[in-house]
């Protein structure tokens, strides 16, 4: 058994305490799953952009959302030490932990029996991260289910308001709802508020996660709170299904009839509506978020990729999260093509529209 694996253990089995110790972790940002800590090498972070996972295999495990930092357990402290994950701050991370844990104290005895335990663990949790899991997707789905539909409602309203005329999208499909009172998690008075829900989907067209869009009581706009758009559970490879389409077929009609197209990707549920009342011979897909552009699956019914890119000024970041989903998505050897508005028309196609601009 390695240093690197001994070391790993103890960093897994102990990581709240290394969280608080390294990161500066603070309760109140501490959920059963996961704990949003902020990043403190990189200038104008927030806590709501960076998670260490608590629960599951991926407990240790890390992502800086607004930036390209991640890993695994090693890595986090190495990073909580250095700022930087490389081969010497891992050995650094290594070496800290064995003072640290008092590992280098242990027999060769103790540090097998150690990890004969550490692998029950592990079958252990990811079992539990299975039915948690399943569960999530589970209640997701119902929830979607039990929306009502989203014609003549206050999210048709709300879209309104940014000047998407729902009747005229052409072949919509169904992957948008609303519910009059859903519930904002995100505030401990746990809150109600008409709310906007998309189904977010994975490669096979199934319902993976809900995206939700919180609006003012009247429709005339997101609602007033720190977060009006979240979504739930892990979105990761999943996105919204907005349009199908000159074909009209679904994704997976599409490829059972051999018929290909070209595929429109944007950020934003909004932006992409947009884009649909622009471009109708488009199939449209929303990612939900920037990080979300970067786990678009491909699919058979897809021939090529329009990425619509939101103008994020003054965000390096960005710029290089948006060039991986670019990179990502080139490496499906399909035809690229990015697509961005000038700066004085608005951050995304829909600021642009609503600018004035045909």
């Amino acid at each position: 058994m390695s240093r690197f694996s001994v070391a790993k253990g103890y960093a897994v089995d102990n990581i709240e305490t290394l969280i608080m110790e390294l990161l500066g972790g603070q309760q109140k940002f501490r959920r059963k799953s996961l704990w949003n800590v902020r990043n403190q090498f990189r200038a104008g972070a927030k806590e709501d952009q960076m998670a260490v996972w608590l629960t599951g295999p991926r407990r240790g495990a890390w992502k800086d959302f607004a930036g390209t930092d991640q890993g695994d357990a090693i890595d986090l402290v190495a990073f909580g030490l250095k700022g930087a994950v490389t081969a010497e701050t891992r050995m650094d991370a290594v070496e800290w932990l064995e003072d640290r844990f008092n590992i280098r104290q242990m027999t060769p005895e103790r540090k097998k029996q150690y990890d004969a335990e550490r692998q029950i663990r592990i079958s252990a949790a990811e079992a539990e991260e299975k039915k948690r899991r399943e569960k999530s997707i589970a209640r997701a789905r119902k929830f979607f289910f039990s929306c009502r539909p989203i014609e003549n409602s206050l999210a048709e309203r709300y879209l309104g308001t940014r000047a998407v005329q729902l009747g005229q999208v052409a072949e919509l499909g169904r992957s948008l709802r609303f519910h009059p009172e859903c519930e904002y998690w995100m505030d401990e008075a746990r809150p109600r508020h008409p709310a906007m829900i998309a189904a977010m989907v994975d490669v096979t067209g199934r319902i993976g996660a809900c995206h939700y869009t919180f609006l003012q009581r009247d429709g005339s706009g997101k609602a007033d709170v720190d977060k009006a758009k979240l979504m739930f559970p892990e979105t990761t490879g999943l996105v919204v299904r907005l349009t199908n389409g000159e074909s009209g077929l679904s994704a997976e009609e599409a490829a059972e009839n051999g018929v290909i197209s070209i595929c429109a990707l944007t950020e934003g549920i909004e932006d992409g509506l947009s884009v649909a009342l622009t471009n109708p011979e488009l199939r449209v897909w929303a990612a939900g978020s920037l990080p979300g552009l970067r786990s678009v699956p491909d699919h058979a019914s897809v021939c090529a990729w329009v990425v619509f890119k939101d103008n994020d000024w003054g965000k390096p970041q960005a710029q290089e999260q948006f060039d991986l989903a670019i990179a990502r998505l080139k490496s499906f050897r399909k035809p690229v093509e990015v697509i961005s508005m000038p700066a004085e028309w608005g951050k995304d196609v829909n600021d642009a529209i609503r600018s004035g601009w045909k």
